[in-house]
């Protein structure tokens, strides 16, 4: 899977998940499987193993978070050093919120994790990532080894401004095959950029890529507006910056990249209006908003629409629960179903999700 540094949303693709994709994670997941932040192969994810943790493995298959959380606590309890059970409670105590935890039941097992120790690592650079603790993403990213984990240090040396670092980090992994080294060379080619603007868009993009959205959408408009006079692709991404700054509830940004979009990507005029009617979600108009996607849902694609409605609906939902009810009625998934089970309709969430343990958490 090719992972573009600013990933484009195709006209059938998944909107909302690529607003909100981080480039080093998306890359971890393509690479590794082993994301602790997002979905993959379940065994990848929980360890596997043998014993109490192939059981707990087992109940999580079968949609039995709880099950499977207990027996995975039980597992490490009984043996302290048992990697997969390590591996397996640190993925369900992410998955309950608690990361700080997760990462004390990976550090727990490193003095015993044999040839798994680069595993564990890259783990727990990506949950210091959810921790917004850069010092560790970088320590544990170095100590890894793995290439993936290189560019999770990098991307935390970029946000931290230290741009020298960084480069020497990414050409060392820039020769690799796949994502990790497109996504280096894309790093490295915006920081070579002769204008100062364009150069500081690795920085924003790392600081997105990490986490801290806010402060790199807040941050990122004259830095896309440069980029984009210069770049074939410019209205690609300032389209794609509009789409996070509306995700991210900054709507005047959001407004004022779209305004400086004289002509859209091709095939992409529905992404444009469908930015705007998150960006009027965002800003608490949930009339315009509604209105807006009535008038996308002529011209766009079934799955893009979908993507888009449950996006302006998670916006929105906080002030407005009416409007991010209308937002996702009759759309199916599970997006929606998290829109719904935040509105506190468990219900209707778990006649849509198609996630079985979702699913079976919603109790479907």
């Amino acid at each position: 899977m090719h992972i573009s540094l600013f990933p484009s949303n195709t006209p059938s693709g998944n909107l909302a998940a690529r607003l909100w994709r981080s480039t080093a994670l998306s890359v971890l997941l393509s690479v590794t499987g082993a994301s602790l932040l997002a979905c993959g192969p379940l065994q990848s994810l929980t360890g596997g193993g043998k014993g109490g943790a192939a059981e707990a493995a087992g109940l999580l298959k079968a949609g039995d978070v709880a099950g499977a959380a207990a027996k995975y606590e039980a597992a490490l309890t009984a043996n302290p050093a048992d990697i997969d059970a390590a591996i397996g409670a640190a993925y369900l105590r992410a998955l309950a919120g608690k990361p700080q935890d997760a990462d004390a039941a990976l550090a727990s097992v490193e003095a015993s994790a044999g040839p798994k120790l680069a595993e564990v690592k890259l783990r727990r650079a990506m949950l210091a990532v959810q921790l917004n603790d850069f010092d560790k993403v970088k320590e544990h990213g170095m100590a890894s080894g793995l290439p993936a984990g290189k560019l999770l240090q990098a991307e935390a040396e970029l946000a931290d401004g230290n741009r020298p670092e960084a480069k020497l980090i990414l050409e060392s992994i820039q020769a690799e095959a796949g994502p990790v080294g497109e996504t280096a060379k894309q790093y490295l080619a915006l920081m070579a950029d002769p204008n100062p603007l364009v150069a500081g868009l690795a920085e924003t993009q790392a600081l997105w890529a990490l986490g801290a959205q806010k402060v790199a959408v807040r941050s990122v408009e004259e830095l896309v507006k440069a980029y984009a006079e210069a770049h074939e692709d410019g209205a690609e991404q300032i389209l794609i910056w509009a789409g996070r700054a509306a995700a991210m509830g900054e709507a005047d940004v959001a407004f004022n990249l779209l305004d400086a979009l004289t002509v859209p990507p091709p095939g992409q005029v529905w992404r444009v209006a469908a930015t705007k009617s998150i960006a009027w979600c965002a800003q608490g108009n949930g009339a315009e908003c509604l209105a807006g996607f009535e008038a996308v849902a002529a011209i766009a694609p079934q799955d893009g629409l979908a993507d888009a409605k449950v996006t302006a609906a998670t916006v929105i939902a906080g002030r407005d629960p009416a409007t991010a009810r209308q937002l996702v009625q009759g759309v199916q998934g599970d997006g929606a179903a998290r829109v719904l089970a935040m509105l506190g309709d468990k219900a209707a969430a778990a006649a849509v999700a198609s996630d079985p343990i979702l699913k079976k958490q919603l109790g479907g």
